[in-house]
């Protein structure tokens, strides 16, 4: 018997990560490393560290001292050139041919990030995906956005009647709960919950969980999730987890891929009955791939 607090043989865990995906239950969510995105925004606007470092603060300074068109104009700039994926896009852009295969439904991925590199993934492996987004500002603020295939979109006004028009069973749903940059020429879904303001709203809505469309509240209630690239120390997933599932823990087993986890990450983790495993994630991904036979489909 594994004593408590000890975590299983990383064999183990793989073993069943493989079998919640392919028993149709895993959702993952993957963070993103804003700390070069907030630099080269404070190097945009002239901004001094002495004001406070992480990027909600330098841009709510932006916001303030130069107005939220700038502050968007130069995040669509930046974020618009960081679309290149990773491994960890290309192992999951690489499962839909798997999961047709076995009769199963496409997954629901969940991320915080701006950019479109995930997008990016699952259009070099040919495989057509809808997104979800947040609309952080505006009249439709507090509701979610959905981009089909062809580009179109709308305002999800009624998440609990929003069933047929989004199926996993059709193709990949990417739920992207913090906006996105829109490559359109209107930028008319671009929305990015970014300044401290736009986090402090988001914190207030109680309504963000209600505001999913119903299919995918659904998975989200039901699934185990693998939690990559994310820290305690990222505002991100700490919002994400009240805004999603409140103080409770969480339904299904799940786990959180973390390098170097300090004591206080792991009781956090702990506490949502989430196993922490402190691996590399280009070592993770890489030993997860080969466990599912697509080391060649996910090189970088």
């Amino acid at each position: 018997m594994q004593a408590p607090g000890v975590e299983p043989p990383l064999e183990d865990h793989f073993e069943q990560v493989l079998g919640a995906l392919f028993g149709g239950r895993l959702v993952a969510v993957l963070g993103a490393d804003v700390a070069d995105l907030a630099t080269r925004l404070a190097q945009r606007f002239d901004y001094s560290d002495k004001n406070g470092s992480g990027l909600p603060r330098v841009a709510q300074y932006v916001a303030v001292m130069k107005g939220s068109g700038p502050l968007y104009d130069e995040l669509h700039a930046l974020l618009d050139a960081d679309a290149v994926p990773t491994a960890i896009h290309r192992y999951f852009a690489s499962l839909p041919p798997l999961l047709r295969e076995r009769g199963l439904p496409h997954q629901l991925l969940v991320t915080t990030s701006y950019d479109l590199a995930l997008e990016a993934a699952f259009l070099e492996a040919g495989e057509e995906f809808d997104v979800v987004s947040y609309i952080a500002a505006g009249p439709q603020r507090g509701k979610f956005c959905h981009i089909r295939p062809d580009g179109s979109g709308h305002v999800v006004d009624l998440p609990n009647t929003y069933a047929t028009e989004l199926a996993l069973e059709d193709r990949t749903v990417i739920l992207k709960l913090h906006g996105q940059v829109d490559r359109g020429p209107e930028r008319e879904w671009e929305s990015f919950v970014v300044t401290e303001d736009d986090y402090i709203d988001y914190l207030s809505r109680s309504d963000v969980a209600a505001a999913v469309p119903v299919g995918l509240a659904a998975k989200l209630r039901r699934s185990h999730f693998l939690f990559l690239g994310y820290t305690m120390a990222d505002w991100n997933l700490r919002v994400i987890l009240n805004r999603l599932w409140s103080d409770q823990p969480l339904s299904y087993r799940s786990w959180a891929v973390q390098p170097e986890a300090k004591p206080f990450e792991r009781e956090f983790w702990h506490r949502r009955d989430v196993d922490v495993h402190e691996v590399a994630l280009d070592r993770y991904v890489e030993t997860l791939a080969a466990h599912t036979g697509l080391v060649t489909e996910v090189a970088v």
